[in-house]
């Protein structure tokens, strides 16, 4: 059983924020990606503090499409198709995962983030797994994961609160 959330307390609920859609962002499932796609990427991840500067994405991006259950999902700025979010998405076979869900600080605030964790949802259902999770590395994204239903798994050792800098794992069953 999940322990409730420290995060996403008091938050307002953006509900009239604008999604990925209604801003004409295009999303697409990368099976081939391009050298300039991974280029762009690795730029993204790297911006949004996902990896380090040193790091090349390729390993991470190729793992995930070879993947028997794994999903890259991007999305593109309709103006000139440059890549502006990412999320990949897969499963062990008892739970579904989210992991590098990236937005460019350009396209924040557009609800992006949003629709692409409801197609991960999405996609994991129909997968027929029934609980999602995700690493949380950063309150903020503890907030986010928050405000859209998903609460910390409990661990071995129960804390009153998430330490700074220490990853911590929330969850949203898929059933409800």
């Amino acid at each position: 059983m999940p322990a409730s959330s420290p995060y996403g307390q008091n938050l307002a609920d953006n509900s009239q924020d604008r999604t990925g859609d209604e801003a004409g962002i295009l999303l697409e499932q990368l099976k081939s990606p391009t050298d300039i796609d991974i280029a762009a990427i690795t730029r993204l991840w790297i911006s949004t503090g996902l990896i380090p500067a040193i790091r090349d994405a390729r390993q991470d991006i190729e793992n995930c499409i070879n993947a028997d259950h794994g999903s890259l999902i991007i999305a593109r700025h309709p103006a000139d198709q440059s890549i502006i979010a990412t999320m990949m998405t897969g499963h062990d076979d008892i739970y579904g995962w989210i992991h590098y869900l990236a937005i460019d600080a350009s396209a924040q605030s557009l609800g992006i983030g949003r629709e692409l964790v409801t197609l991960a949802e999405d996609i994991l259902r129909i997968s027929g797994l029934s609980e999602v999770r995700v690493t949380i590395e950063n309150p903020a994204a503890g907030d986010f994961y928050a405000k859209l239903g998903y609460d910390l798994v409990e661990s071995a050792t129960p804390q009153a609160a998430p330490e700074a800098n220490q990853n911590i794992i929330m969850r949203k069953s898929l059933t409800q």
